[in-house]
This record gives C-alpha cells, sequence and structure tokens, in this order.
C-alpha cells in the first residue's frame, strides 16, 4: 500500500473513531473481523495435446508440468456501530483470493527490483461498503453489499475461507418480516454504461431487480424461498459473460438482454438427515434471441454417527445446443454457468487448466456448465482433525455431432464441424482425499490431494485426430485464519 493511500485508510478509521465533525467527540464503537489465508498448489498432467492445427478440446503443453503457484489473500471487516441502529460496515481486501500470487503485485507491472516485493497499485481494494438501518419496519441497505442466496448457484457470498468470486452489487434493499416469513425487495446495480444519446439510463449497464421471498422455522428445521430477478443490460455494457457476448459468432463482442430468473430453494433437517435443493429457470432474449436454460443442485447428507457424515451432491447445468453454422449458431441460447465459487471437487470445475497452461486469464474461473456431476464423500471428524474422501463424476450435457457447428465450452464460441466423428459426453471421474487440522479455534492447515482421470470428452479434435490425454494430479497446502 502507498503511503498516501495509508493515510487515507487512517484517516477513515480515525473520522469514525473519535467522531463526526461538527459534534462534540464521541467514540464510536468499532468491530474488526476478517481473515487470512495462504496455500501453495501444484497441478501436474495439465495438458490435453492436439494432433492437428485445427481447434477441439486441447490444453496447450506450454508450460512445464507442474503448474506452481502460491495465493496470499487477507481481508478486514470494519464495522462501525454508530448508534443501536445505525452500522457501516466494509470489506477490505489485500491482495486478491483469485489474482493474489506470492511473488506478483498483478495487476499492475511486477517490481523490477530483485530483492523486494512491491504491493503496487490496486491491490487494496473495499469490495463492499454499505450502512445498514435497523427501523420498526424492517432493515435498510444502501451501499455496495454482499449478495448471497440459496446453495449459492446464482449468487454466493463467499463466506467459506477458500472461496474466490463473492457476489456484490451497487444496490438499495429493504427487508422486513412478517411472522416466519421475510420478503426483501432490491434493486441491484453491477454496471453503468452510457447510452447512444449520451444519458445514462436503467437500462443502460447491467442491473437486477429482485425480489426474496424467504421462509425460516427453526422449531420444523424448515426453510424454503423464491429469488425473483428481471436481469436487463444493454448493448454497449460491455458483457463478460462469454456465452452471452459470443455464443451466436466466431468474435467476441457485446450482447444486450434482458430475461427473467427464477429461483427455488428448499432446505429440511429431519433427525440425522439433511436435505437441500436450489433450481433456477431463465427465460427471456439474449442478443434478440430466444433465452431458455435452467439448471439444479440437490445436497443430502447423514451424520451416521458422532463422527461420521455422509453426503451426497449432484447436479446439472444446461450447455449450448449445437447450431447451423458458426456464424448463426442455434436457434435459441439454453447454456447456464453456476457461480464460479460453487465446486464440488479439488480439479474439476475448480482450476481452469486452459489458462493454467497459457498462463493468462484466471487460474480458478471454471465454472459448472454444459455438465452433468454426482459427488459422494465421506466425513470423519475426531477432535481437531478431520478427514474426507470425495469420488465426483460428471458428463456433458452437450457434445458435438460431428456434422453441425458445436459451442466450444472451453472457448465459449461457435465453431465450424469438420471433424467426421461425433463427440462422446463422458467428461471422467475425480477422486479427492482432504485432511485438515484446527490449531485452535481461529487458525486451520489443511492438505487437500485429488486425482481427475479425464474422459473421452476431451478426445474430440475438430480435425479428425483424436488428442491425448492423461491424469491430472493437483494438490493443495493451505492456512487460514479467521478473527
Amino acid at each position: 500500500m502507498s503511503f498516501f493511500r495509508f493515510v487515507l485508510l487512517a484517516l477513515f478509521v480515525g473520522a469514525f473513531t473519535l467522531g463526526v465533525p461538527g459534534r462534540d467527540a464521541q467514540a464510536l464503537d468499532l468491530d474488526w473481523q476478517g481473515s487470512f489465508r495462504g496455500e501453495t498448489n501444484m497441478i501436474f498432467g495439465a495438458t490435453h495435446k492436439e494432433t492437428g492445427a485445427a481447434a477441439g478440446y486441447k490444453i496447450p503443453n506450454n508450460n512445464d508440468s507442474p503448474a506452481a503457484f502460491q495465493n496470499l489473500f487477507l481481508n478486514l471487516k470494519p464495522r462501525v456501530l454508530v448508534n443501536d441502529n445505525v452500522s457501516i460496515q466494509s470489506d477490505l481486501w489485500f491482495n486478491s483470493p483469485d489474482r493474489g500470487l506470492f511473488g506478483s503485485n498483478t495487476p499492475t507491472t511486477p517490481s523490477s527490483s530483485y530483492s523486494q516485493v512491491q504491493s503496487g497499485t490496486g491491490s487494496v481494494s473495499a469490495r463492499t461498503f454499505f450502512a445498514e438501518v435497523a427501523t420498526d419496519f424492517g432493515t435498510f441497505r444502501m451501499g455496495r453489499v454482499p449478495l448471497h442466496y440459496g446453495l449459492g448457484l446464482v449468487w454466493n457470498s463467499g463466506d467459506s475461507l477458500d472461496n474466490r468470486f463473492p457476489s456484490n452489487g451497487d444496490a438499495i434493499s429493504f427487508s422486513t418480516k412478517f411472522g416466519s416469513f421475510r420478503v426483501t425487495p432490491s434493486f441491484v446495480k453491477y454496471q453503468q454504461a452510457a447510452t447512444s444519446f449520451g444519458a445514462f439510463q436503467p437500462s443502460s449497464g447491467i442491473s437486477d431487480y429482485s425480489l426474496n421471498v424467504s421462509y425460516a422455522n427453526d422449531d420444523e428445521q424448515l426453510e424454503f424461498g423464491l429469488l425473483f430477478l428481471r436481469r436487463l443490460a444493454g448493448e454497449s455494457s460491455g458483457v463478460v459473460n462469454p456465452f452471452f457476448a459470443s455464443a451466436f459468432g466466431n468474435t467476441a463482442g457485446t450482447a444486450g438482454y434482458v430475461y427473467n430468473l427464477w429461483d427455488f430453494y428448499v432446505k429440511k433437517k429431519a433427525g440425522i438427515f439433511t436435505f437441500a435443493a436450489e433450481v433456477p429457470l431463465a427465460s427471456g432474449l439474449v442478443a434478440s434471441r430466444t433465452y431458455s436454460s435452467m439448471a439444479g443442485v440437490v445436497n443430502a447428507s447423514a451424520a451416521v454417527s458422532d463422527r461420521w457424515t455422509l453426503k451426497l451432491n449432484a447436479g446439472s447445468a444446461n450447455g449450448q445446443a449445437n447450431g447451423s453454422t458458426a456464424t448463426t449458431g442455434a436457434d435459441r441460447l439454453t447454456a447456464f454457468a453456476f457461480h464460479p465459487d460453487y465446486r464440488p471437487g479439488l480439479i474439476l470445475f475448480n482450476y481452469n487448466l486452459q489458462n493454467l497452461s497459457t498462463g493468462s486469464g484466471s487460474y480458478y474461473q471454471q465454472p459448472i456448465t454444459n455438465a452433468r456431476f454426482l459427488a459422494f464423500s465421506g466425513e470423519y471428524s475426531s477432535g481437531k482433525f478431520s478427514q474426507e474422501v470425495l469420488a465426483l463424476f460428471a458428463f456433458a450435457d452437450q457434445a458435438a455431432d460431428g456434422t453441425n457447428a458445436f459451442f466450444n465450452t472451453q472457448l465459449g464460441r461457435y465453431e465450424t464441424a469438420t471433424a467426421s466423428t461425433a463427440q462422446e459426453k463422458n467428461l471422467g471421474f475425480e477422486v479427492d482425499y482432504g485432511i485438515g487440522y484446527d490449531w485452535d479455534e481461529f487458525t486451520r492447515f489443511g492438505v487437500d490431494v485429488g486425482l481427475y482421470f479425464p474422459g473421452a470428452y476431451y478426445n474430440f479434435s475438430n480435425n479428425g485426430g483424436p488428442n491425448s490425454r492423461g491424469a491430472v494430479f493437483g494438490s493443495r497446502l493451505s492456512m487460514m485464519v479467521r478473527f
């Protein structure tokens, strides 16, 4: 952090600690929370080499195996208690859980010094900062707020220490309760963009108009809810979702959209069993074409003893159907992508092997899309130690048929089919093992290893010759502190 930024931060905290200018000095309560995380990752055998030059589902061998990198991240959550009803909350990030790499100040230019690491600019940011006011009628929020719903398929606030892409938005919301029901309407803005008339309008940029109706009863151990989103984006908004940006052509661009999303959620606990499910349904227009898609997840667990818990995690996310040509694509858009912090395994749907190979983009931006998965796991907890073994199986929803243009999920675009053979849907299976040790109530050490066997889906090459593929081994050593 530069000296100038440090002074500004000190003045910000001091203003709330000492009082408000123009009034008698008074001490305000300042509550600090946060977390620290450091980890090292090693990935062996990530490449899926292609036999020819035509595009397929290859992961080029551009770097020596293994891919080894370390992450460093700290966040502080100061909460100023103005009075009994008003608080101001924030989440300050030092580095990033996605880009905070050892020996780098990404996204700035690396330091030229051989004996120091510099923070550079932009390494300290406020992910959230908002005011919360409790009234007799409900709770009012305004500012950059965290967003979460259900199991985290659409909105995921990233409460777990190993999450990297927590949802947030600039919002105005009001939440009120009627018995066991809670009703929360809100307006959320993600990105603003000027229209062709040079003025700002509600539809420019990316916006959500939402209504969340939920029910929670602790006595019945039951909760359920419905989240309705009307999502709008203008054509000049710089849409970054690859499916929306370039699904109907070979070149990436922007594509306005307007669609509704109905997200259903339920969770029930009965004895040793816990069941939860979330099902989002989307319909509307994207790039002036019909958009209709759905996804779903079912989680179940059974605490068979004081130490053993058995778990089931199953889900599905629609893919994009084959089209007539690479330019026109299919008649409608059907692809759905989970929030990237919903990760059922260590390697598949977690590490972006393509970006690891090229050294560009996020190493973790690998959301579940065009996939159906099933994961079984068993967790054993004994005092400060915990262990978990997981088996994950996955299949694609859509695959190239060898005749029509196919949607390359890896690149986010349609490509003309030149191969005469169809692509199989088997994405492969993965086996993971993790062990954790709680040093105390704040500090946890972890070791996770995984072995992923890519399926025949990755054999497909658009020039007709099969890709070569092998097992992928991943390991992660981590230290996490929550305070």
